[in-house]
């Protein structure tokens, strides 16, 4: 995670979550800060090495994008971490996940699984396999993401969920506007990166995918 006060401060509520103060027997908690740790762990090494994943830490759960959308969170209860997937989001991999429940005890019918050890590098594989750009992916876009370290995404990503999802628009053409949860977003140069724009937390923004084609287009 990135190495800030604001991921710290999140990291730690979400162990603290997990570690509860409740009778437990010791072993049950170092297990379940172990799965935690081994999440996170390889949660950051996927977004270090996969530029169309982004990660941001919220107060109750770790949110998973992919491609500039939501797919689902990873939340700390007591001594157990699950996956929550919400209704309509990523359902490939909520049938997947039906299909192992050896692997993925069922927290809620049909949207959330306690996560072990073995449920990790599962969901871990799996998302190597599949996260992977379409045919179809601009290569542009891809490109452009994949200079963005991904620490400097995760930051951004989080301070825009936080600040009310706000895309600013492509100055003289479209105005400043709402992003719902449903419309794509994209990492942006606000100073392009062919001339020079740095990778930098200054020089990063978040447009919603329309805006940021509308840009490309209009970039002399």
């Amino acid at each position: 995670m990135k190495k800030n006060f604001g991921s710290f401060y999140y990291c730690a509520n979400f162990f603290d979550r997990i570690v509860s103060k409740s009778a437990c027997s010791p072993s049950d908690a170092i297990t379940a800060f172990h799965i935690a740790s081994l999440l996170l762990k390889k949660f950051d090494a996927l977004q270090e090495k996969n530029p169309l994943v982004t990660l941001s830490f919220a107060t109750d759960s770790l949110r998973v994008y992919y491609r500039g959308q939501l797919q689902f969170h990873i939340q700390p209860r007591k001594y157990r971490t699950i996956i929550w997937i919400p209704g309509g989001y990523s359902r490939n991999l909520s049938q997947e996940i039906q299909k192992h429940p050896h692997l993925f005890p069922v927290e809620g019918e049909h949207i959330s699984w306690v996560l072990n050890e073995e449920g990790v590098d599962w969901l871990m594989k799996y998302l190597r396999s599949n996260w992977q750009p379409s045919t179809v992916e601009s290569k542009e876009s891809i490109a452009h993401s994949r200079h963005i370290p991904g620490e400097v995404r995760q930051a951004i990503l989080t301070e825009f969920l936080t600040s009310g999802r706000w895309c600013s628009g492509v100055a003289g053409i479209t105005k400043r506007h709402k992003v719902s949860e449903t419309m794509r977003i994209e990492f942006d140069h606000i100073l392009p990166h062919s001339v020079g724009g740095s990778n930098g937390y200054w020089n990063i923004q978040i447009l919603c995918s329309d805006c940021n084609q509308v840009k490309r287009a209009t970039a002399t």
